[in-house]
């Protein structure tokens, strides 16, 4: 048996013994004297440190999971919230071989230096500051050994662990079909010759205020992206009005070029001294089909003309509504959009310049979200928005932390009157 293979069957046993162990906590919380909460902290816990020491899409995993407050459980999103934070760096003499083997002698003979200290450490790899032999001052970026695959067989485990806890109000089918989204995206991002593309590819939109490193095709490979170096001060001292650059080019990217960069984690930017801002990482950009971007920007334009059926009618184009619902339950669903209308709404027209901070927003549609749970049945996933979704979720995190200042209902109007696209030649 190959070491592939074993540490394959290792992460399968790791991860389904979190699960055999989520299920047993959860009947002893529901005997006389079991004590729910205390059994959902330690699930968080045990999920926590197993996802984080396995890395890779388990990790990632995880990361996603502890963004949704409102549908897991809090004491297993505050757990898990901590793997958002960078992971421990392996040792260079454990990844060097990784280096050396994706470069070959001639293309590893041409660094110079490379500091053995990581930069930065995340899920799928960790980057190192580096010397070519021209004097060039770079970064590589190096995957893990195994991570790209582990992939299927975590996100397989994944699966059962979710089905088997039954935290999620989902369909079994809603939930394979999130999940082989998500595969889909954690597999490009072990692929870092795709992200090498991302790059290219986001560099030629010339994002106004944003400023992305510079790929070096010749020494970049599977398991290896040498980049351009970029030195920035931390996201956390932009200016409140940076908020402005990273919510209009998120509007660019997905109406106007449909490719959006959707890991907006405070480590992936920083702040030039010029107020522009330094991206990082590419691993995950969302491609998004041309009649996904229509039916997202109809469901803002129907949302903004308080236009039910409308947005009702958008959701069904993109596939969020079982087809022809609105008939017999157009009262249910009227109820649904507008009690989420009014709160984005009424919050933004009576701020027409947004202030990212710790106001009541979050709170009334968290509270909504969980209120409007009980009709999950009258929806379907959209797996195509699963990531969208997410980096919106992580920009307004993002922008809390420097009290982020945008027009946001400005950037809205504009998006319901196609000034961003989507256009057909964009693509």
């Amino acid at each position: 048996m190959s070491s592939t293979r074993k540490d394959r069957r290792s992460r399968r046993r790791k991860m389904l013994g979190a699960g055999v162990r989520t299920i047993g906590r959860g009947v002893l919380s529901t005997m006389p004297g079991g004590d729910q909460v205390l059994s959902w902290k330690r699930t968080g816990e045990d999920w926590y440190d197993t996802l984080g020491n396995l890395r890779g899409a388990a990790m990632k995993l995880g990361q996603i999971a502890s963004q949704y407050h409102d549908v897991l459980p809090p004491a297993i999103t505050e757990q898990l919230a901590k793997l958002q934070r960078d992971a421990e760096p392996l040792d260079f003499e454990d990844i060097e071989p990784v280096l050396a083997e994706s470069l070959g002698d001639a293309q590893y003979a041409r660094i110079q230096t490379i500091e053995p200290e990581a930069l930065a450490a995340a899920s799928i790899g960790q980057v190192h500051a580096a010397t070519l032999d021209t004097g060039a001052e770079v970064v590589i970026k190096i995957r893990y050994p195994g991570v790209a695959d582990a992939v299927d067989a975590d996100i397989a485990n994944l699966g059962r662990l979710l089905k088997w806890s039954r935290f999620l109000p989902a369909r079994a089918g809603d939930i394979d079909a999130v999940l082989a989204e998500l595969r889909e995206r954690f597999v490009e991002e072990t692929d870092y010759d795709r992200e090498r593309i991302n790059l290219i590819h986001l560099r030629a939109m010339n994002l106004p205020g944003q400023v992305f490193p510079e790929p070096i095709p010749e020494l970049c490979a599977d398991g290896v992206l040498t980049m351009t170096r970029i030195d920035a001060a931390p996201f956390t001292e932009a200016a409140p009005e940076t908020a402005e650059i990273l919510v209009e080019g998120v509007c660019r990217q997905v109406f106007t070029y449909g490719a959006l960069h959707a890991d907006p984690h405070p480590g992936n930017f920083g702040i030039l001294d010029t107020g522009e801002v330094a991206v990082y990482d590419l691993g995950c950009v969302k491609y998004l089909e041309l009649d996904t971007r229509r039916a997202m920007r109809d469901i803002v334009a129907a949302g903004l003309d308080r236009d039910w059926e409308g947005v009702h009618a958008a959701l069904e184009d993109l596939g969020g509504v079982p087809p022809g619902r609105w008939e017999s339950d157009n009262e249910i669903y009227a109820n649904l959009y507008q009690s989420f209308a009014d709160i984005v709404l009424n919050a933004l027209e009576d701020k027409p310049v947004y202030t990212f901070v710790n106001d009541d927003l979050i709170q009334r549609l968290r509270t909504e979200l969980r209120t409007s749970l009980a009709y999950w049945r009258y929806f379907n996933a959209v797996p195509e928005t699963i990531f969208v979704m997410r980096t919106l979720s992580g920009l307004y995190w993002l922008l809390r932390q420097i009290e982020g200042r945008a027009p946001v209902l400005d950037l809205l109007e504009r998006i319901a009157n196609n000034e961003f696209g989507p256009f057909e030649d964009s693509t």
